[in-house]
């Protein structure tokens, strides 16, 4: 199968002074006769060697045998991984000896040289590992262990407000570096660096009360008493405008989460705009899609009111009045549960709010749940048509899907767990194959075979794997070994071998083609890429005793997440767009895989862990942690330390590119330029030097979005005229947030994720303060 690898790769993996020597000489095994189709030595299953054979018509595969003399190359992996082995494979074998050649030879001395080094280090790191076993007697699977402050928080607030936070914030995520943490929130700060956080404080705030601005609907479509479809009607864009937003959704949403047959709703939009009523739930269904096409569009659509889009909070807002309104039989109409899940995603282009689109999900999901989506449709009988029957079962997944997400990002339990539902997968069809009068659905596709639904089908192939993943790292306190954490994380891995098969590297000439391609792979790498590191990112950032499988998978999947976009040409015309959609869906993955890929950083440059202490044990820990992300980042050129700098420098250089954006916390921006300038190493006015770099291009940032000058921020007040009580004094609440306590002796909290809301934004508290 093509490895989709370019020229360009190729040669840098053979330039590298990693792969610039090979063995002489080495003995090689004559291969046996593949008798086995290759999609059953592919898999490793007992194949009857007909054509086809039983085990691919089982499957519904493409069945092939190698052809004589035919060489097979059957490994699993990542895509970078089998990348780099090829290009080991098919480079040339450099000669020895250094007198002959004017190329490789100087340098053969001192790889070798280099080799040996490594050699020794690794077999001294192995014997070390094995004799702290044979002294404790531990036989046995050890027990994932972690620090509760690396994997959970919880902000408290006046004592009664409480807001959990799971492994993926980065509240937690700060607690794994203690030198960044310290320098963050320090009272000591030298005048410049209190200057430079006091100025983000006030662009924050400026920022802030913009989005409050940009994210409020229009009060005259709002409150208005006029009836509700004409509002929706009046908030509606021009048909131009419609049928270009509506193509950006179908292309850019409905291929995971399928909520439409397009061909019918197409059928009810083209019949609008010819002045024929269509049924209520239509125009709510056309905003929502409307919302998310046009914030899918470009950076800061959808804000602001203009007659070229649609204002996003006006529109949603009016449909969820829409929903509310709605009592009795209308709440079981499938159209409504269209209609919800549309607004649930409109309303996450203003709103990327987790716990509140997880908490509406819960409800939309009990809602399909009393109308029987959550059993097949052959279970009742004839009472549901097969077109509708296949509706059912493509909504069902799309809520599956939504659920398993939103799970993971919020670290709390899934709605849906397995054996909840008998609903089956979708078919491998097209919208075009099937209408609403027909009484047979033709036979599924082959999964190789593109269509309209083949993203969600391979992606419900995976499904079971990922409700375990989700219910396992909300349990891991109950887990006595990691065994069970291994089998799910190999299964995942099998996964990523069946998108290459299913989704090829992207191979086409046509700019258009080429980009459907990576699109579509890119789609099935993530939704199987994100399941496998919030699986391992508890115990491959927090365990010190972690299988060097996890701590390496972790770090591999981290960097080939950040690094989907490498793949495109940014000259491409195209590229700004889709630079922005990766950015939008992306944002939380991106921003966790960067703090992960500093925690190897910082451990590989020899970092303490998270936890100091002075014990034996965690000294010994400490260097175990520090061991096996160095054996990581050194197992492949796609990890190397260069690498993951420049892969993080690039992170940090897309969010100052989008520090206007809603969503966007100044908060996370400064925490990650903090953190990876104390992963690098160096001496502490070396890392004082960078982070003030990093800090003042924030502020640089930060000025040009709000069009200010530093001149304006410097004479902004700390504390904002709107908090004063109409005595002059400020709010107790509001003001601990911006000013410092007026005595030494004023409450502190103690616990790191209040000091996430006081300190952080305070340069000026003064030092001794508990």
């Amino acid at each position: 199968m093509d490895s989709g690898k370019s020229p360009t790769s190729v040669n840098s993996s053979i330039n590298s002074p990693v792969y610039s020597f090979v063995a002489p000489s080495r003995s090689v095994k004559r291969p046996r006769p593949v008798k086995s189709c290759l999609e059953c030595r592919k898999r490793k299953l007992k194949c009857d060697r007909v054509s086809p054979c039983s085990q691919c018509q089982k499957a519904q595969r493409a069945c092939r045998y190698a052809a004589e003399g035919e060489t097979v190359s059957l490994s699993d992996g990542s895509e970078a991984e089998s990348s780099e082995r090829t290009a080991k494979r098919n480079r040339p074998a450099m000669n020895p000896d250094p007198r002959q050649g004017s190329g490789g030879g100087a340098n053969y001395a001192a790889v070798l040289e280099d080799h040996a080094a490594r050699l020794e280090r690794l077999e001294r790191q192995l014997l070390a590992r094995a004799s702290s076993l044979a002294e404790s007697g531990n036989v046995s699977a050890p027990r994932p262990t972690a620090s509760s402050l690396t994997i959970r928080g919880l902000t408290v607030k006046g004592g009664l407000r409480t807001r959990f936070f799971g492994q993926s914030s980065t509240r937690v995520l700060v607690n794994l570096f203690d030198e960044a943490k310290e320098f963050m929130f320090s009272r000591n700060k030298s005048n410049d660096i209190k200057e430079l956080f006091l100025s983000i404080q006030k662009i924050h705030r400026a920022l802030q009360d913009e989005h409050r601005k940009v994210t409020a609907p229009i009060t005259v479509f709002v409150d208005s008493m006029t009836p509700i479809q004409k509002r929706m009607a009046d908030v509606l864009p021009s048909k131009a405008v419609c049928d270009t937003l509506l193509h950006i959704y179908l292309s850019g949403s409905e291929t995971i989460y399928r909520v439409l047959h397009t061909p019918s709703f197409f059928s009810q939009y083209n019949r609008y705009w010819d002045g024929i009523p269509q049924p209520d739930a239509f125009l709510p269904k056309l905003l929502s899609i409307l919302c998310v096409g046009y914030r899918f569009l470009g950076a800061g659509k959808g804000q602001y009111h203009d007659r070229e889009g649609i204002h996003i909070p006006t529109a949603s807002s009016l449909v969820r009045t829409w929903l509310d309104s709605l009592r009795g039989k209308q709440l079981v109409e499938f159209s409504t549960l269209q209609a919800e899940i549309l607004q649930l995603m409109a309303q996450r282009m203003i709103n990327p709010q987790n716990q509140e689109t997880w908490t509406h999900l819960g409800l939309i999901v009990r809602m399909a749940m009393t109308m029987g989506l959550h059993r097949d449709p052959s279970e009742f009988g004839q009472k549901i048509s097969p077109f509708w029957a296949e509706q059912r079962r493509k909504l069902w997944y799309t809520m599956l899907e939504l659920d398993v997400h939103m799970s993971m990002q919020c670290n709390l339990p899934s709605c849906i767990r397995e054996g909840d539902f008998t609903c089956l997968p979708p078919r491998n069809l097209n919208d075009d194959d099937i209408h609403p009068s027909i009484e047979q659905l033709p036979p599924s596709k082959p999964i190789d075979e593109h269509t309209d639904a083949r993203i969600q089908v391979f992606a419900a192939s995976t499904m079971s794997t990922r409700l375990k993943v989700v219910d396992i790292i909300n349990r891991t306190d109950s887990l006595q070994d990691y065994q069970q954490v291994l089998e799910l994380g190999n299964e995942l891995e099998r996964a990523f071998e069946d998108v290459r098969y299913v989704a090829p590297p992207a191979s086409s000439k046509d700019r258009k083609i080429y980009q459907r391609q990576w699109l579509t792979r890119i789609v099935l790498d993530m939704h199987c890429r994100r399941p496998l590191l919030a699986l391992y990112r508890r115990f491959a950032l927090s365990s010190p005793d972690a299988p060097q499988q996890i701590m390496t998978g972790y770090l591999r999947s981290s960097m080939i997440l950040l690094s989907y976009l490498d793949e495109l040409d940014p000259a491409s015309p195209d590229y700004h767009h889709i630079w922005h959609m990766h950015q939008l869906v992306l944002k939380q993955d991106i921003l966790q895989a960067a703090f992960s890929v500093c925690y190897y950083m910082k451990q590989a440059t020899g970092g303490s862990t998270s936890r100091e202490s002075s014990t034996s044990d965690s000294n010994m820990m400490s260097e175990s942690v520090e061991e096996a992300c160095t054996m990581a980042s050194e197992s492949s050129v796609l990890l190397s330390l260069p690498r993951l700098k420049s892969t993080v420098q690039k992170v940090l250089d897309s969010m100052l590119r989008r520090i206007k954006e809603i969503g966007t916390d100044l908060r996370d921006i400064v925490s990650l330029t903090v953190v990876f300038n104390t992963s690098q190493g160096g001496t502490p006015e070396q890392k004082r030097d960078a982070i003030k770099a990093g800090v003042q291009a924030i502020v640089n940032a930060g000025l040009q979005a709000i069009n200010a000058s530093q001149e304006k921020i410097n004479s902004m007040p700390i504390v904002p005229s709107s908090l004063l009580t109409p005595t002059g004094s400020t709010q107790r609440d509001f003001m601990q947030p911006f000013m410092a306590p007026d005595t030494p002796n004023a409450h502190m909290p103690d616990d790191f994720n209040s000091m996430w809301d006081i300190e952080f934004w305070n340069p000026f508290l003064p030092s001794g303060l508990s």
